[in-house]
C-alpha cells in the first residue's frame, strides 16, 4: 500500500515543481548586454523559480509549438541546471548546445518575435509559454515583476536577477535635421515621402526615445514618443533616427501627430520628466527637397541643406553607385540552392547589366528601410563581391557573417519583407523589392534580367539569367481567377484553363497575336523563344516555344 502513496507524493512533488516555474526575461537582440562563458553576445531565455530547489535536466525549451520538445535541457551537469528557492536560470538560445554545454540551446530567438515554451519532462505539458513582440538591440522583455501575469520592455535589463526598471534619465541628444517638404531622397517603410525630424545620439551607448516629447511651435509636452515599440524608438551610439511628421500613428512609434512648415518653425525635444530640455530647432523659409539642420552633426549653427542626410551625418559626401540592380529574392530556401557550407540559406541576387565588372565593396544592403546601413559589403577580398559584366552575383541572408563576405548580417522573411541596395555613402538608394508573401523554393523576380517587372518563379535561377525561370502559374496577384496553360515548353498547341481572351507577346514587348475566347493557342509557327501570354484577368505566363 506504500507504492501507491510514493507515487502520488511523486506526482505532486512534480506538479509542485511544475507550478513554480516561470518564464521571466527574454533578449532575442542581444549585441553588447551580456556575454556568456565564452565571451559570446547570445540571444538568453531566464526562467525564475518560485518554489523549491528543482533540477531542471529533462525539461524542455522549444521556440516552435509544433516542437515542444527542440531542447532537452541535459543531466549531465547537475550543478548548473539545478535551481535553488527563488533563483532565476539563464539558457543561452545560440545553437552552441553540442560543444558550449547544457545552458545553451539548440536553436536561437528571432528579434521580429516569436513564442517560447518551457515544457515538463513528459515532452506534453506546457509549464509556461510566452508570446514576445518584435525586439530591440539589448532590451529585453520580461514580467513586469517576478509574481507578475503582464510583460513589458525593460531598457534595464535584468541577467539573472529579479525584474526592475530605472526611472529613464534625459541624455545628451540633438535635434540634428529637419525636412517639411521631402522631394524623393528617403521614405518611410510605407514608401511615403513624409516630412520628418532627425534626432542625433553623440553617446557611446544607445538611447532609447520612448518616453521623450517632440513638439513643434507647441507646448513642451505636445507629443509622447510611445514607449511600447523601442524597435521604432531606440537609437544606437553616435547615430541618427528619424521621426516622421505625418500624422500616420498607426504606422507605428517612429511616425507622429506632428506637422513640419516650409515657412519656417521650431522643433523642440524634452525630457522624459516633461521639463527637462534636451535641445531644439529653429528653421526658416525651405524651398522643396531642402533641409536644416546643424552645420555638422550637433551644432548649434544651423544651415540648409540640398540634398538633405537623413539618418546620415550632415557631413555625408554622396557617393553615385553604378546602376546595377537587384534581380532575384528567395526567402524560404528549404532545398533549392546551398551556400558555400552546403547550407539552404536565403539570398539576394544582384545582376550587373554594364559591359564592365562593377565591385560592391563597401556598399550597404539591408532589410529595414529604416536602417540603410543595415550590413556593409566587406571591402576585404574585393574579387568575391565584383559582380561580372552583363553577369549575377548571389548574397546570403543568413546572419552568418563569419562565412564570407557573401553573407550578410540579417535574414530574410516570406511575409512582409523588404530588401534594399544602397550606395557606400550609407543613403543613396541604388535598388530596392519588398513583397507580402514568398512561398517556400519560390523566388521573387524581374520578367528578364533588370527588367522592371517582378514576377514569381517557381524554377528559380540564382546566379543565372532570370529568362530561363519558369514562371509561377499566378503571377503577383492572388486574388485573380486561377489560369494555367500546359504543355510548357510547347512545340505547338496549349491548352488553356478557361476559356479566355488572350494576348500573346514577344519577350521584348511587342504584341504577337490577339485572341478572342479561346481554349488553346496555337504556337507553331511561332519563332523559338521565349513569349508572354496575358488573359482579361490580368494574369501574366511565360510559354516557352522550342
Amino acid at each position: 500500500m506504500k507504492k501507491p502513496l510514493i507515487f502520488l507524493c511523486f506526482l505532486f512533488a512534480s506538479f509542485f515543481a511544475n507550478a513554480q516555474l516561470q518564464l521571466n526575461e527574454i533578449l532575442a537582440s542581444n549585441n553588447t548586454n551580456q556575454m556568456d562563458e565564452f565571451f559570446e553576445f547570445d540571444d538568453w531565455i531566464e526562467i525564475y523559480n518560485a518554489g523549491g530547489i528543482v533540477n531542471l535536466a529533462g525539461y524542455y525549451l522549444s521556440d516552435d509549438h509544433l516542437n515542444l520538445i527542440k531542447y532537452q535541457i541535459p543531466a549531465t551537469d547537475p550543478g548548473a541546471t539545478t535551481m535553488l528557492p527563488g533563483s532565476f536560470k539563464v539558457f543561452f538560445a545560440d545553437k552552441d548546445n553540442l560543444t558550449q554545454g547544457a545552458l545553451h540551446t539548440n536553436f536561437t530567438l528571432s528579434g521580429n518575435g516569436e513564442t517560447v515554451f518551457l515544457t515538463a519532462p513528459d515532452g506534453v505539458t506546457i509549464i509556461d509559454q510566452i508570446q514576445y513582440p518584435q525586439m530591440a538591440s539589448d532590451i529585453s522583455y520580461g514580467r513586469a515583476c517576478e509574481a507578475c501575469s503582464t510583460w513589458q520592455y525593460f531598457n534595464t535589463v535584468t541577467y539573472s536577477a529579479p525584474n526592475a526598471e530605472l526611472a529613464p534619465v534625459a541624455q545628451l541628444l540633438f535635434i540634428n535635421e529637419v525636412q517639411a517638404e521631402n522631394t524623393g531622397i528617403y521614405h518611410d517603410p510605407e514608401f511615403e515621402y513624409d516630412p520628418w525630424i532627425e534626432i542625433y545620439n553623440p553617446n557611446t551607448f544607445q538611447v532609447n526615445l520612448g518616453g521623450y516629447f517632440l513638439s513643434v511651435n507647441g507646448t513642451s509636452t505636445q507629443w509622447l514618443i510611445p514607449t511600447n515599440e523601442p524597435f521604432n524608438t531606440v537609437i544606437p551610439p553616435n547615430s541618427f533616427k528619424v521621426f516622421w511628421c505625418d500624422n500616420d500613428l498607426t504606422f507605428g512609434a517612429s511616425h507622429t501627430s506632428l506637422s513640419l512648415s516650409p515657412s519656417g518653425g521650431t522643433a523642440t525635444l524634452i525630457g522624459p520628466d516633461g521639463t527637462s530640455l534636451v535641445s531644439s530647432l529653429t528653421w526658416g523659409a525651405l524651398a522643396p527637397g531642402q533641409s536644416a539642420g546643424c552645420s555638422t552633426d550637433g551644432s548649434p549653427n544651423i544651415i540648409t541643406f540640398n540634398p538633405a542626410t537623413p539618418i546620415n551625418s550632415n557631413s555625408l559626401v554622396f557617393i553615385t553607385p553604378e546602376p546595377v540592380v537587384i534581380n532575384e529574392v528567395m526567402a524560404d530556401n528549404t532545398l533549392t540552392f546551398t551556400d558555400n557550407f552546403a547550407e539552404f540559406d536565403d539570398w539576394i541576387e544582384i545582376y550587373n547589366p554594364l559591359n564592365y565588372d562593377v565591385s560592391l565593396a563597401g556598399y550597404y544592403m539591408s532589410d529595414d528601410s529604416n536602417n540603410p546601413r543595415r550590413w556593409q559589403v566587406p571591402t576585404s577580398f574585393i574579387d568575391s563581391v565584383t559582380v561580372p559584366a552583363l553577369g549575377w552575383l548571389t548574397f546570403f541572408a543568413d546572419g552568418d557573417v563569419g562565412q564570407g563576405v557573401r553573407h550578410a548580417n540579417f535574414s530574410l522573411n516570406n511575409n512582409n519583407e523588404f530588401v534594399g541596395l544602397y550606395s557606400p555613402d550609407g543613403l543613396t538608394r541604388v535598388d530596392e523589392i519588398v513583397w507580402e508573401h514568398m512561398g517556400a523554393d519560390t523566388s521573387l523576380g524581374r520578367l528578364t534580367d533588370g527588367n522592371s517587372e517582378w514576377i514569381n518563379f517557381i524554377v528559380t535561377t540564382p546566379d543565372f539569367s532570370n529568362n530561363l525561370g519558369v514562371i509561377s502559374v499566378q503571377e503577383m496577384n492572388a486574388s485573380k481567377k486561377f489560369f494555367s496553360v500546359y504543355p510548357n515548353p510547347t512545340r505547338g498547341i496549349v491548352q488553356c484553363s478557361k476559356k479566355s481572351n488572350i494576348r500573346v507577346y514577344s519577350i521584348q514587348g511587342n504584341l504577337v497575336e490577339t485572341l478572342s475566347g479561346v481554349w488553346q493557342i496555337n504556337f507553331s509557327n511561332y519563332e523559338a523563344g521565349i513569349y508572354i501570354v496575358t488573359d482579361e484577368e490580368g494574369n501574366k505566363l511565360r510559354i516557352i516555344k522550342e
